[in-house]
């Protein structure tokens, strides 16, 4: 038995002197609070109230019992009221979990911005290339690239993505440009080690078929901006998303090869718990980073 609703109707009867008065107070018929004060007694095995046709008095039992719900229905008030404020102002520790190549990108200009208009949410930063359990962990809102598999959670695209293979302009000079996925064999290739399959990079052909390659490379890492130095400074091929290059590609750093075999192009995403009252933290975060990306 969940006795709250039944301590509510206690305390109500106790605070108003009267089943009538209480019934009044709480919005419901008189035989209802009757019977709830009933079952109550019922489920405790004590008499609480001893009843008149002119009052109502507190058994001794009903004394001790009237003090603990005072007490409890305090302190429910008291959280309900705690946490109003905050569907209505943005505030609180807002836990973020985000992969590393976008945590060296995009992300920290976007949270400076996001903090001078929010100021009274504190951010804590999970950087993570693993997929975390957001409810386990405690995470409010995870950043990921690529299809929602967990069914109870929320996603919210934020921008298209692609995967692209690159490499510096003096790289591809000195060995060559892959006309095909099947020359990346040939190729010192930096392997991100948090792929499901790491060393099998998957390619589609012009009839949308899927072309897996075996590499091969003397660089692998489960951190994607180690890589991406590595290839900055000619040392091999890798493939990024397209938030991680940008950059460099405007700028005549990287070059992309093989582009009409590149992977169906996915998306970026803000993924949280489903909940049906979303807090205003997340909903104020998710709403400015959408619209900070939308381009």
């Amino acid at each position: 038995m969940n006795i709250l609703p039944y301590l509510e109707t206690f305390s109500a009867v106790v605070e108003n002197g009267s089943f009538t008065a209480a019934a009044d107070a709480l919005g419901i018929s008189k035989p209802v609070v009757s019977k709830q004060v009933s079952l109550l007694e019922r489920h405790l095995g004590v008499q609480l109230l001893h009843r008149t046709t002119r009052r109502l008095r507190l058994t001794d039992a009903g004394e001790v019992f009237a003090s603990y719900s005072r007490r409890i229905m305090s302190d429910v008030r008291e959280a309900e009221q705690s946490v109003l404020p905050l569907q209505h102002e943005p505030q609180g520790r807002l836990r973020i979990s985000v992969p590393e190549s976008l945590a060296m990108s995009l992300l920290p200009e976007v949270l400076l911005n996001f903090q001078q208009k929010f100021p009274k949410i504190e951010l804590d930063i999970r950087v993570s290339g693993r997929f975390v359990d957001l409810v386990e962990e405690g995470i409010d809102v995870a950043l990921r690239v690529g299809e929602l598999e967990d069914s109870s959670l929320i996603a919210r695209l934020l921008m298209p993505c692609g995967f692209h293979v690159c490499a510096t302009p003096e790289y591809l000079k000195k060995y060559g440009k892959p006309k095909h996925p099947r020359e990346l064999e040939t190729h010192n290739c930096l392997i991100y080690s948090q792929s499901p399959n790491p060393d099998n990079w998957l390619f589609r052909d012009d009839q949308e078929k899927s072309i897996s390659i075996k590499v091969n490379g003397n660089l692998r890492s489960d951190t994607g901006n180690i890589l991406m130095n590595a290839g900055l400074n000619g040392k091999g091929i890798f493939i990024a998303p397209t938030f991680m290059i940008v950059s460099a590609l405007e700028e005549g750093r990287l070059e992309t090869v093989l582009d009409q075999y590149a992977p169906v192009t996915t998306g970026l995403y803000a993924v949280y718990p489903y909940s049906k009252l979303v807090s205003t933290k997340v909903r104020a975060f998710v709403d400015f980073i959408a619209e900070a990306w939308s381009n």
